[in-house]
């Protein structure tokens, strides 16, 4: 009960200095109902709405939301989400977290690690982003659907 308690308390403690590292669960990027926010250069723009494409997940989710953690030589577990690099770590590469799982696998949502990282799957460990507030289920579904129509750039 002593390991087992001890432990909690480190995992917490963890979390929480990365959590302070990173601004996780600052909300940037997303509007009041967790949807991620339209970008500033084209939010009168109606052809601005988020599309289950990997430029548009990049720019309305990614670079917006996720990089306020995963940028930079930082990056928890190497994941570097700006522009210039998420593609290539993204797409057929292994989790550091749990290697059976690729961070996406094309064609197929339901295995990607990416996916049960944004729906909170205990397997795969915290919830992102990371504290919340979390992607609405809208986001989710196109970022599915695009992994799903073979995560193509």
């Amino acid at each position: 009960m002593k390991i087992s308690m001890t432990m909690q308390r480190a995992a917490a403690a963890a979390a929480l200095v990365w959590m302070a590292g990173c601004g996780g669960g600052s909300g940037a990027g997303l509007d009041a109902s967790g949807q991620p926010a339209a970008p500033a250069t084209s939010a009168s723009d109606p052809s601005a709405a988020m599309t289950a494409t990997f430029a548009s997940i990049q720019s309305h989710v990614f670079t917006p939301v996720c990089t306020a953690c995963h940028a930079g030589a930082s990056a928890p577990q190497g994941l570097r989400l700006d522009a210039a690099n998420s593609y290539a770590m993204l797409v057929n590469v292994s989790s550091n977290e749990v290697p059976s799982l690729k961070r996406v696998m094309p064609g197929d949502s339901a295995n990607s690690y990416i996916v049960q990282k944004l729906e909170g799957h205990a397997a795969v460990g915290a919830r992102m982003p990371l504290g919340g507030p979390y992607l609405d289920a809208n986001t989710i579904a196109l970022i599915k659907q695009w992994i799903d129509k073979g995560a193509v750039q």
